[in-house]
């Protein structure tokens, strides 16, 4: 009832019901407000990297040291976020980021990677304008450098769909790979017509052929088990100091519209 009163060491059992519904749409309302769906809502100011945590980042982080050494491998393709942690726009899209290296894990040769450009140094040469930079360096073809001195800078939204169709249309591995599996079906066609004809020591040769092309495919592929893939979740766990500020923004945006 309304005239019902607690204790002093004692939570009532309306309140003590009503507070993980209360914390579950304060988390709630700042998930949206983190993925840019509730504008109105403003995150703390400073640096949220101890009060934003996700537990299972699948992101590969490069320092200064790493940088150049693995964008310009010319067997990979790299694609880097340079981000600042105080960036809100970086803080935003780091889920939709997670999910665009799940989306290519089983590629080895296609690296998902980051670079905190507050806490390391930019190599000479490398320069940012703002954050978040997209930034990838496609994989070369044969003895060539061309890509490696030409990166390309992402401008789209910062989506999963829309970074992994940038990643996929770029990637010199990926397009490699589908070359490949071509390749392997023009062969099968011809040793099927081969050993049709009785020409068997052709339909042995091209049996060879297709077995090293799929055995290199092979090398260059991650494997999964069927049925052992892990579920993953991407969304952030937010900390007192997020879930306390969205309380209080929830709390004067009502004493406003009441008043």
């Amino acid at each position: 009832s309304s005239s019902q009163t607690c204790g002093k060491s004692e939570t009532c059992r309306n309140e003590a019901a009503a507070v993980p519904a209360m914390a579950r749409v304060i988390r709630s309302f700042v998930l949206s407000a983190f993925t840019g769906e509730q504008p109105e809502f403003e995150l703390p100011k400073g640096n949220l990297e101890e009060d934003v945590i996700y537990p299972d980042d699948p992101v590969r982080k490069l320092t200064g040291e790493e940088l150049e050494q693995v964008v310009m491998d010319p067997d990979k393709d790299v694609l880097v976020k340079f981000f600042a942690p105080w960036c809100g726009h970086c803080q935003a899209m780091r889920t939709a980021y997670m999910e665009v290296s799940d989306a290519f894990e089983e590629h080895p040769d296609l690296v998902i990677a980051e670079f905190d450009a507050t806490a390391h140094k930019l190599p000479a040469g490398l320069s940012i304008e703002g954050y978040p930079t997209l930034r990838m360096w496609p994989a070369e073809r044969g003895n060539s450098t061309r890509n490696k001195l030409s990166p390309l800078d992402y401008q789209g939204p910062r989506t999963t769909a829309d970074i992994s169709a940038f990643v996929r249309r770029h990637s010199v591995r990926l397009k490699v790979a589908a070359e490949m599996e071509e390749r392997v079906k023009g062969l099968e066609e011809e040793m099927l017509r081969a050993a049709g004809a009785e020409r068997y020591e052709e339909a042995a040769r091209l049996r060879d052929e297709i077995q090293a092309i799929r055995t290199e495919l092979a090398s260059k592929a991650l494997t999964t088990v069927e049925g052992q893939k892990k579920e993953k979740n991407r969304k952030p766990i937010f900390g007192k100091r997020i879930l306390m500020e969205a309380l209080r923004q929830s709390q004067q945006k009502k004493s406003i519209s009441g008043s």
